[in-house]
């Protein structure tokens, strides 16, 4: 499976020092580095272990890629009209994903795994050219095909196929850091592949962390010096995709389309939990600069890079974003 690349970049020269504990993994696709400071060695290699065997038991629990069964997959293959026990834990975060559907007027949408599936981005093999437009617009699933009933889950369609993929990660980092704070960890970075969520400082001064440039590799946008509990996620047409007779094809699908978003380059999203930000940062990118007054109203510091390579930012994010000269 092609490795992910970072969204982020995490600036070495300001934020490590050799009392640094720093592990990485490979969780869920991408490559997941952990970050302690100012613990003791022995208290955070354990903090580690379980944050890093948690965030993989989320993979197991959401992930539609795979041999192994899970209940994900189990509602998927479901009779269309039926219905079926979600475990409370997916339950719950498919709840959100519906909220944020709503909220950000179709942008986000957590039933597109037939969809996904058909692209291929996550599978074994990375594609190389498009599905025939045909067969992308007859598995396009139609809108609120995912309802409730009581305690219990239907899907309307056999095109409505959930796929947490825009979503669980964020979920994964933040129960890794409730392991953390468990251990007693106090200061903190969890970065999967562009999902980061922060706590504390490093050595009493904030975490450092640069937005990486869209189209110039090992460039950043600028950055953001922050401390405290915050998730910073960005969503971008960088991490996978292929070029096709002149044109980019990435995995971040429009739900009104079937075909990869068009607004964005990328979207980064600010909020307190990753599983928010990463949803929310979908949604943006697919919206695009249209978008930013929503996450205002959210309370959340956003920023999109548009298809021209443009910059656009809410208020909230301008009053911490650091531009590169």
């Amino acid at each position: 499976m092609r490795l992910l690349l970072l969204f982020f970049v995490l600036l070495l020269p300001a934020c490590s020092s050799s009392s640094d504990i720093r592990e990485t993994r490979f969780i869920m696709g991408t490559l997941v580095e952990f970050t302690i400071a100012g613990s003791d060695h022995k208290q955070a290699d354990q903090a580690l272990k379980e944050a890093a065997a948690e965030m993989q038991r989320i993979e197991n629990l959401f992930t539609i890629y795979g041999n192994a069964d899970n209940a994900v997959k189990a509602f998927n293959a479901s009779q269309p009209g039926t219905t079926v026990k979600l475990p409370a834990e997916v339950a719950n975060l498919l709840s959100i994903s519906l909220d944020v559907e709503r909220q950000s007027q179709q942008a986000f949408n957590p039933s597109l795994g037939k969809l996904n599936l058909l692209w291929g981005f996550s599978g074994e093999t990375a594609p190389d050219h498009p599905p025939p437009a045909a067969i992308i617009n007859a598995a396009r699933p139609p809108r609120q095909c995912i309802r409730r009933q009581d305690n219990n889950w239907i899907r309307t369609d056999a095109r409505c196929m959930l796929d947490f993929g825009a979503i669980a990660k964020g979920y994964a980092i933040d129960r890794g850091i409730a392991i953390l704070r468990k251990h007693g960890i106090q200061n903190a970075i969890i970065n999967a592949g562009g999902d980061i969520r922060i706590i504390g400082s490093h050595d009493g001064k904030p975490w450092r962390i640069g937005l990486r440039h869209p189209r110039n590799k090992g460039e950043v946008l600028g950055t953001l010096s922050l401390v405290g509990d915050i998730s910073i996620v960005t969503s971008g047409d960088y991490e996978r995709y292929f070029d096709y007779k002149g044109k980019r094809y990435h995995h971040i699908l429009n739900p009104q389309t079937g075909f990869p978003a068009t607004a964005s380059q990328s979207a980064t999203v600010l909020a307190q939990e990753a599983t928010l930000a990463d949803a929310w940062s979908t949604a943006l990118f697919v919206r695009g600069e249209s978008g930013l007054p929503i996450m205002s109203q959210l309370g959340y510091a956003a920023l999109t890079v548009d298809r021209q390579g443009r910059i656009h930012m809410n208020k909230a994010m301008k009053d911490i974003f650091n531009p590169s000269r």
